[in-house]
C-alpha cells in the first residue's frame, strides 16, 4: 500500500524555546520573552516575531490531525521567522545547529520526517551545515526565498548551491513574513499575495540565472504550488527571447523543479501538473498555519486525476524525494 505523505509542514521545539528563555540555553542576539501561553523571538535587538502559535508546537495536535487526514508522514520543517538570517555568521551557524537539532528531537521519527536550517547569510557556513546534515541523515534543507538583501539566484551563495548539489540535497523554498510592501497591508494581502509574489521573483531570478539546470543535484521544491511561477512561465520565456544574451531559457531550469499542491483549487492543480509532469508535484499542507490547506487530500480529489497520476502526487513522488534516492 503507497504511503501517504504531507511534502510541506513547520515545527517549533518548544523545549528549546523555554530553554531560551529560562536561560538555560544562551545567544546573545537573541531574546525569548514569554506571550500569554506561547513565544514570541527577537533577534539582534530587532522587533519580535509574531507569537508562536500553538500548533507550531503541540505534537500531539499535529499527530492527531495526520492520522484524521489519512497521512501516514509529514516533511516538516521549521518556522520562517525563527531561521535567524539576521544574526552575525557565527552566531548564526550556532543558531542553525541548536534549531536543527531541536527539530530532530521533537519529531516523532515514525511520523516525521525533518529539513534542516542553515545560516544562509553566509554560504560557505551554510554549505558546512547542509554536508553535516545530510551526513546525519537528513534529506536536505527548507530555506527562505532570500536572506535579507541576498538573493538565491546570487554568485555569493555559490557555494551553498555546489553542496546541495554535490550531496543531493532537498532544498525546499519557502517565503518569509516580513519585506511587504506598505499596499500589502490591507485585506491580509501579506499572506493573501505578498508572499507569492516574493516566491514568484525568486523563481524568476532562479531560473534566468539557471540555478536549477546548474546545480541538477538540488533537489528543489517550491511550497505554494509555485506561486505565479507556473501561470506566467510564458511571459518570462518571452522576455528571455527579447534578452537571450542577459537571460538563461527559464525553461530549462523549470524541468528541474518540484511543486507542492498547496493551491486550493483544483483547476490550478491539474494545470500544474500537467505543467510541471505529474512527477514534480507532491501533495502539501503548510500545517499548522490557517492560510494552508488542512484537508489536502481534498485538492487532489477534486482534481480527478488519473489513478496513477493521484499515487504520485499522495505519496510515491514524496518517497522518492525524501525517502528514496531522488529518482
Amino acid at each position: 500500500m503507497t504511503v501517504v505523505i504531507d511534502s510541506h509542514a513547520h515545527l517549533v521545539p518548544r523545549s528549546l524555546l523555554a530553554d531560551l528563555h529560562s536561560g538555560a540555553v544562551r545567544f546573545p542576539s537573541i531574546e525569548v520573552t514569554a506571550h500569554e501561553e506561547t513565544f514570541r523571538v527577537a533577534f539582534g535587538g530587532g522587533a519580535p516575531t509574531r507569537p508562536v502559535a500553538p500548533g507550531l508546537t503541540d505534537n500531539a495536535r499535529r499527530l492527531a490531525w495526520l492520522t484524521d487526514n489519512g497521512i501516514d508522514l509529514q516533511v516538516t520543517g521549521g518556522w520562517l521567522d525563527i531561521f535567524g538570517y539576521d544574526l552575525p555568521a557565527d552566531e548564526g551557524a550556532d543558531w542553525a545547529e541548536v534549531l536543527t537539532d531541536g527539530l530532530r528531537a521533537a519529531a516523532v521519527p515514525e511520523r516525521q520526517v525533518v529539513l534542516g536550517t542553515v545560516p544562509l547569510q553566509d554560504a560557505a557556513r551554510a554549505a558546512t551545515a547542509l554536508r553535516a546534515q545530510r551526513a546525519a541523515g537528513l534529506p536536505g534543507v527548507m530555506i527562505a526565498t532570500r536572506a535579507g538583501a541576498t538573493e538565491l539566484a546570487d554568485d555569493a551563495l555559490r557555494p551553498f548551491w555546489e553542496a546541495a548539489d554535490e550531496t543531493g540535497a532537498v532544498v525546499f523554498l519557502h517565503p518569509g513574513f516580513a519585506g511587504a510592501s506598505p499596499r500589502y497591508q490591507d485585506f491580509g494581502l501579506v499572506n493573501g499575495l505578498a508572499r507569492l509574489e516574493d516566491t514568484t521573483v525568486a523563481l524568476a531570478r532562479m531560473l534566468y540565472a539557471g540555478i536549477p539546470a546548474r546545480y541538477p543535484g538540488a533537489r528543489i521544491v517550491v511550497a505554494h504550488a509555485g506561486a505565479a511561477l507556473p501561470y506566467v512561465l510564458g511571459r518570462l520565456v518571452r522576455n528571455h527571447l527579447l534578452h537571450p544574451d542577459a537571460t538563461r531559457d527559464p525553461l530549462e531550469s523549470f524541468a528541474h523543479l518540484y511543486f507542492d499542491s498547496v493551491v486550493f483549487d483544483s483547476d490550478a492543480l491539474r494545470f500544474l501538473v500537467e505543467k510541471a509532469g505529474p512527477e514534480r508535484v507532491l501533495m502539501g499542507s503548510d500545517y499548522p498555519f490557517p492560510i494552508g490547506d488542512l484537508e489536502p487530500g481534498a485538492v487532489v480529489d477534486a482534481a480527478k486525476l488519473p489513478d496513477a497520476q493521484r499515487v504520485m502526487l499522495t505519496g510515491e513522488n514524496a518517497r522518492r524525494l525524501f525517502l528514496g534516492d531522488g529518482s
